[in-house]
């Protein structure tokens, strides 16, 4: 029951004859509502900020990982390019190396095929002062296991056998 003074009206007053008084909120009610829902939303605000923070400190992380990963990949990279171009070049001087040892090679068959041009010309030559001679081995194979001298004792022909042809292909 509500006493209200100034109009000298003691007795219910109109709200608390329908119930309704009950039902509404004193300010000091109102005002530590008000204070819960301002505390709560700034928790609510700080735990916001502290994961963000904490995610952000984390992708710092994980990109300073990937930074270092790739600059490990780059260095692998031009190692493998370095290990590439001397691979190349090692190929290449040993394409220089093969050309010089072919012209060598080359050079010391045709020295051979005319050194046995020469022999055989030197043959011939000797057959057309010495018609009678039976020297044709030169002529005919001249690459035989034997080379044809004379005897200095008798002045007969002998056969001396090239100890490089009778060497088997374990000796060598």
């Amino acid at each position: 029951m509500a006493i209200v003074p100034a109009l000298g009206f003691t007795g219910p007053t109109p709200l608390d004859t329908i119930g309704m008084r009950s039902n509404i909120m004193d300010s000091g009610q109102l005002v530590w509502i008000i204070v819960v829902v301002v505390v709560v939303l700034a928790l609510l605000g700080l735990a916001l900020f502290f994961a963000q923070r904490r995610k952000r400190e984390k992708d710092l992380e994980q990109a300073q990982t990937l930074r270092e990963a790739a600059a490990e990949e780059e260095l692998d990279a031009r190692e493998k390019d370095a290990r590439a171009a001397r691979a190349d070049a090692e190929a290449q001087q040993a394409r220089v190396d093969a050309d010089r040892l072919q012209g060598e090679a080359r050079n010391l068959s045709d020295d051979a095929e005319s050194a046995r041009s020469s022999a055989r010309e030197r043959a011939r030559h000797a057959r057309t002062l010495d018609p009678d001679s039976d020297d044709r081995s030169l002529d005919q194979d001249p690459d035989a296991g034997t080379n044809r001298g004379l005897d200095a004792d008798d002045g007969r022909q002998e056969q001396v056998r090239d100890p490089r042809r009778d060497e088997g292909p374990a000796e060598r």
